[in-house]
């Protein structure tokens, strides 16, 4: 998720990693910049392209990191803005789309080595929180208060959409396609759905009145739910009804990934890494030594790469441990 409860989880304890960007000069669009990936803070990861493809990961003041060796070495690189940036999504290994606070948009058509501003006028300052590419050059945007745009033309322009009612303000965490159906997930339980390619969206019964922060498809078809307070919830009938799955931990997860054996990892606050083998009926929980929170996890051939408080870094599964 990538609202004002997540951001405020993640960033806590990282004003050292702030205080070091903060004395650097706002760079041109495209810039390489010397950051080490261990003293920035990073809210999402995507991989461009194929597997095999460069890892993308974004975070404050406007940065993108590439990674050319899955996770091992990264640079940084200049977008045109300088607020935090919270999602990237990619088409392909040269079409991608980043956005973030006061209503930031990005574009790359490079794989990232370089991006455009996109004003969004529209989204009036409030946070953009995540994108997803929907194919065929389609992508969606969302954000605060309920603040959904989409686009077609590979996110040159954007059109903002009505989410459930006109009076509809929660914070939106995700958006998911599933088959022909969008899906999205937000704050205070919200959740609805889409047959029309986010035209329009209907409200959809929640399992739960605290904060999702993402959503997931399991190998066995299910829907999973996950965000505060360790909540986990799982739909085999699209989404009619829903089981909650027991975790034992009250930390927040704030990414997901299915994994292409089919494992599923969420990762989350204070280092919490929770491993399913059974499609998300339950999970085996363990923590990173480091103790800081992670908002997203990407695969590499033998592991995983995380980003989150403490950067960017390949996740050593020797090192994880039990509480």
């Amino acid at each position: 998720m990538k609202n004002r409860i997540r951001w405020a989880c993640l960033t806590a304890g990282a004003a050292l990693a702030f205080a070091s960007l903060a004395q650097t000069t706002a760079p041109r669009a495209g810039t390489v910049v010397d950051i080490k990936p261990n003293r920035i803070v990073l809210m999402d990861v995507a991989r461009a392209g194929n597997p095999g493809g460069r890892l993308v990961a974004v975070g404050e003041r406007g940065f993108a990191m590439l990674s050319e060796d899955e996770g091992k070495t990264w640079r940084a690189v200049g977008t045109p803005v300088t607020r935090t940036l919270t999602g990237v999504a990619f088409e392909n290994d040269k079409l991608g789309v980043a956005v973030g606070h006061g209503g930031s948009l990005v574009r790359t058509e490079d794989g990232g080595d370089t991006w455009t501003e996109v004003p969004m006028e529209e989204a009036m300052g409030e946070s953009l929180l995540g994108v997803a590419s929907l194919g065929s050059s389609k992508f969606a945007a969302y954000g605060a208060f309920g603040f959904y745009f989409d686009s077609s033309d590979g996110g040159k322009s954007w059109t903002r959409r009505m989410v459930i009612a006109e009076d509809f303000e929660a914070h939106i965490s995700q958006v998911v396609p599933v088959g022909g159906t969008l899906w999205l997930a937000g704050e205070s339980g919200t959740l609805a759905k889409s047959e029309d390619g986010g035209a329009t969206f209907t409200a959809v019964p929640s399992p739960y009145t605290g904060s999702f922060f993402g959503m997931l498809v399991a190998p066995d078809g299910a829907l999973v739910l996950y965000g505060m307070r360790g909540s986990v919830y799982r739909s085999v009938d699209g989404g009619v009804s829903w089981t909650k799955t027991e975790i034992g931990t009250t930390a927040s997860f704030n990414g997901g990934r299915v994994l292409s054996d089919g494992r599923i990892v969420l990762v989350g606050n204070a280092g919490l890494v929770a491993t399913s083998t059974n499609s998300a009926k339950s999970f085996d929980v363990e923590w990173s030594p480091t103790g800081k929170g992670n908002s997203a996890v990407a695969e590499v051939p033998g592991g995983l790469v995380v980003v989150g408080e403490a950067g960017a870094a390949v996740l050593d599964p020797a090192t994880l441990a039990k509480r």
